[in-house]
């Protein structure tokens, strides 16, 4: 690879190589208010967000191979569930007791360098207590995203991507 290194914008670090994820703080939604619609509307943390206390979100990973490399690029990203999966979510939430049920949801984010993701349906996998929610498109899902998550993506398309979300023009987190 490279001598390439970034400095991560969660622990304030600096790692070796390009960065392998990318994550959006809040659904596209809740992000789009202003700061008092958004207090006002919404209540959030880093893995749950309600919106006028009927929207439910979750966050999880899209994981996409990385083809050239022992490793995924992983996009921290926001699916709407229903408020039953919302609930059973958060009733299992510090433990092992998910591990392994799924849920249904729609992505909640546009994510940059594809066309518009937000809306496309995912199947979610919970983890153990411990690890963010997986997050699989159905396999007949034909869209971009869908098919570099079944097939992987190249160096350069990895490259594309980091440049699509700003990382070499000093861009943060969305």
């Amino acid at each position: 690879m490279t001598d390439a290194s970034f400095t991560c914008s969660t622990c304030g670090q600096a790692h070796p190589g390009l960065p392998t994820d990318y994550g959006f703080r809040l659904p596209d939604h809740v992000h789009a208010l202003t700061y008092l619609e958004e207090y006002l509307r919404s209540r959030s943390n880093a893995d749950l967000c309600t919106l006028d206390e009927s929207r439910y979100f979750i966050r999880g990973i899209v994981q996409v191979p990385l083809q050239e490399l022992d490793d995924d690029f992983a996009w921290g990203i926001w699916a709407e569930v229903d408020k039953a999966t919302h609930d059973h979510y958060v009733a299992g939430f510090n433990d092992n007791a998910l591990l392994g049920t799924k849920a249904e949801g729609r992505l909640a984010n546009d994510i940059p360098g594809y066309s518009a993701t937000s809306g496309l349906e995912v199947r979610i996998e919970f983890q153990d207590g411990s690890t963010r929610p997986s997050f699989v498109f159905p396999a007949s899902a034909a869209h971009a995203l869908a098919h570099e998550q079944r097939g992987g993506i190249s160096n350069k398309r990895h490259h594309d991507i980091l440049e699509a979300v700003g990382h070499f023009a000093g861009d943060g987190e969305a």
